[in-house]
């Protein structure tokens, strides 16, 4: 009966280990530069498209969970400027995107920047009443 219980108890006790598989892993992809190379302004029926624009945007994600911009952030703008910092999270919400960004002190609540990747590619949706995007490319 002594063994029974100890092999009982063996076989538990290897039975028990430490899973990380349940921590979310960080998007490798995501992580570093991204230069602004396109923007999409839609008309509001859906037939905008991207086109090249010259501008020296980037965002950088980190892998805390933060995100920089040297320019605004609140707004869908080609122009730089003084540095923002904000944060993302990786979401499972939708199919349409990867994650959001939550940026800090923009005029309006609940502002938020959704983002995926698209190849090698980094799309930035703004909220707006048309389509309002951003493609950016890893530098």
């Amino acid at each position: 009966m002594n063994r029974f219980i100890y092999v009982i108890l063996v076989l538990i006790l290897c039975g028990c280990s430490s899973n990380d598989n349940h921590k979310p892993k960080e998007n490798e992809t995501l992580l570093g530069k991204w230069k602004l190379i396109e923007q999409l302004m839609d008309p509001g029926d859906g037939s905008g498209t991207f086109q090249p624009v010259s501008s020296n945007r980037v965002f950088e994600f980190f892998s805390d969970g933060s995100v920089t911009v040297n320019g605004d952030m609140c707004y869908i703008t080609t122009e730089i400027g003084d540095e923002t910092t904000g944060t993302y999270i990786e979401t499972n919400e939708s199919d349409w995107h990867d994650g959001k960004i939550t940026p800090p002190d923009c005029s309006f609540e609940g502002a938020k920047i959704y983002y995926q990747i698209e190849g090698e590619n980094l799309i930035l949706w703004y909220q707006c009443i048309e389509g309002c995007g951003q493609k950016f490319i890893k530098i």
